[in-house]
């Protein structure tokens, strides 16, 4: 039986914490309202801490106050912003964070933020998540030997929706092209993940252009 680690919840927002306590609807739940608090907490064992980025008086993440939380191996930071932006990202998940999401995110999207970070993954945001897609397109316009290996143990209709999905295209944006239900194209991505041994769009982005 699989052990789920505590919930901890930091924030100062009763609006907001009433609707993360909705959405993950997990009883092992623990509530911090001050950021000082929950930085000073001595090996709460395994645990997802969910931190309200807009609280009164967090500390930089690059202060050292943060160590001692980040480079604990059993918890697993989820940076919430109300107001997200790529950049803000990019510093929470060099620091160490295993997430960065939007805190009033529907109750869908942070249960797949938990499911990942569950498993020891990081998730990020759809914005940086394309943005780092852009990226790897660009360092991969022209491969000389492109390495097909994958498509072996893929259909040609999971082939097809690795392809578009690799190159950044929505679920929507290949359903349209591929003439096939979102829902569909979400079972075609999990297969793909399942079959490649990936976890997210930007691993199969990798592994499809060539970079692993």
């Amino acid at each position: 039986m699989k052990h789920h680690p505590e919930t901890i919840l930091v924030t100062h927002d009763n609006g907001l914490l009433a609707h993360w306590q909705k959405a993950l609807g997990t009883t092992k739940q623990t509530v911090v309202t001050q950021i000082d608090d929950f930085l000073q907490l001595s090996s709460p064992g395994s645990s997802i801490a969910w931190v309200d980025l807009s609280l009164t008086g967090r500390p930089p993440w690059a202060s050292a106050m943060w160590r001692g939380i980040l480079q604990n191996d059993q918890i697993r930071v989820v940076a919430a912003s109300s107001n997200p932006n790529d950049d803000e990202a990019m510093l929470a998940l060099d620091a160490g964070c295993a997430a960065y999401c939007h805190a009033f995110s529907d109750a869908a999207t942070l249960k797949q933020v938990r499911e990942v970070v569950d498993t020891g993954h990081v998730w990020i945001g759809k914005s940086l998540m394309q943005r780092l897609l852009h990226g790897v397109n660009r360092m991969v316009a022209a491969p000389p030997v492109p390495d097909a290996s994958w498509r072996k143990v893929l259909t040609q209709r999971e082939i097809e929706v690795a392809i578009l999905a690799a190159n950044g295209a929505s679920n929507s944006a290949i359903a349209v092209q591929c003439k096939i239900s979102e829902r569909t194209v979400k079972a075609h991505l999990s297969a793909v993940f399942a079959k490649l041994n990936i976890t997210d769009r930007l691993q199969l982005a990798l592994r499809v252009h060539g970079i692993h």
